[in-house]
C-alpha cells in the first residue's frame, strides 16, 4: 500500500512555491559536490548522468578525495610538465535542456602548490573548443579559482554528450614557482544548470511522447507513436522499473510512495531520450 505523508504548512506552502515557479527556475543538470569518497556524480535531475565520474588526464596520480570547500573534493598530485596537457575533465547528458551554464572551484595545495592557470573547455560536436570567459586562477583556498554560472554555447543544449575539462595552461603553480610532482589540484563544487526547452510534456524525438498525469496517483499513461524504453528513477537515481511501450501504455505506480520521481523515455530506434519529472501524490 502506498504510504501518505503529512506535511507541515510550511511544507506545504514550500511544495506550492516549488511546483508554481518550476517553469522559471533552472534544474540543476547534475553535480559532483564529493560529499563521500567517491568520483561519481551525486545529483542532477537527469538519472542517466548519475553514472558519470569526474577523471584526470594527461598523466596526474590517481584522484583522492579529502579537504574540500564544504565536505571533500577531489584531489590529484603529477601536475608537473602538464601545460596544455594534463586537465580535470566530466562528461554529462542535456536532453530536453537549454541556455545551460556550468560553475566550478578548483583549488591548490598550500605547502605543495599545483597549477595556477585554467582553462575550460567544451566539446559537444567536433573539436574542443575554448569556453568564453572560463580563464582563471587558482590559490590555496575556494575563493579564488571560482567560476559561475558560465554560459556554455548553444552545440551544448539538448545533448546526448557534452564533455568539459578544466586544462592547465602553464606550468607556474599558484604561488609562483614552477609544478613539482608534487603538486596538488583539487576540485570541487561542480554544477551544471539548464532550462527544460518548452513543451517538453510533447517531446518530439521523431515521435510525439506524451505522459499524464501529472501529479500521478495510481497510474500513468504513456501516448507515443514509436517503440520506446521506460524507466523510473527515484530522486537518488536508483532504477525502480523498466519495461517497453509502444502506443498508448499503462503504468501501474500505486505501491510507490508519495514524491518527485524521474521518467526517462528512450526511443528504441534512434537512442534519443527524454527526461520528465513525476510527483507521486
Amino acid at each position: 500500500m502506498k504510504k501518505k505523508y503529512f506535511f507541515t504548512t510550511l511544507a506545504i506552502i514550500t511544495l506550492v512555491l516549488i511546483l508554481q515557479f518550476n517553469s522559471v527556475a533552472q534544474d540543476t543538470i547534475v553535480q559532483w559536490t564529493f560529499p563521500t569518497e567517491s568520483a561519481m556524480a551525486d545529483g542532477g535531475i537527469i538519472a542517466s548522468n548519475l553514472t558519470q565520474a569526474i577523471e584526470t588526464a594527461g598523466g596526474t596520480s590517481e584522484i583522492q578525495f579529502k579537504n574540500g570547500s564544504t565536505t571533500k573534493a577531489a584531489q590529484a598530485t603529477e601536475w608537473n610538465d602538464g601545460a596544455d596537457e594534463k586537465k580535470w575533465k566530466v562528461e554529462f547528458e542535456t536532453s530536453g535542456y537549454t541556455n545551460v551554464s556550468m560553475s566550478s572551484k578548483i583549488s591548490s595545495g598550500g605547502n605543495n602548490p599545483g597549477p595556477r592557470d585554467f582553462r575550460v573547455q567544451y566539446k559537444a560536436s567536433g573539436d574542443w573548443t575554448d569556453l568564453e570567459d572560463s580563464y582563471f586562477q587558482t590559490a590555496n583556498d575556494w575563493t579564488t579559482g571560482i567560476l559561475v554560472n558560465v554560459a556554455l554555447p548553444d552545440v551544448c543544449d539538448d545533448q546526448s554528450s557534452v564533455k568539459l575539462r578544466w586544462i592547465m595552461k602553464s606550468d607556474t603553480a599558484s604561488d609562483g614557482s614552477i609544478v613539482g610532482a608534487n603538486g596538488i589540484s583539487k576540485i570541487d563544487d561542480i554544477f551544471i544548470i539548464g532550462d527544460m526547452i518548452d513543451g517538453i510534456e510533447e517531446v518530439t524525438l521523431a515521435q510525439s511522447i506524451k505522459v499524464y498525469p501529472n501529479p500521478a496517483s495510481d497510474f500513468i499513461n504513456i501516448a507515443i507513436e514509436k517503440e520506446a524504453e521506460v524507466s523510473l528513477f527515484d530522486v537518488n537515481g536508483k532504477e525502480l522499473m523498466t519495461m517497453k511501450a509502444d502506443g498508448a501504455t499503462i503504468i501501474n505506480v500505486s505501491e510507490f510512495n508519495s514524491g518527485l520521481y524521474f521518467l526517462r523515455v528512450v526511443d528504441v530506434k534512434s537512442g534519443m531520450g527524454v527526461t520528465k519529472r513525476i510527483l507521486f501524490k
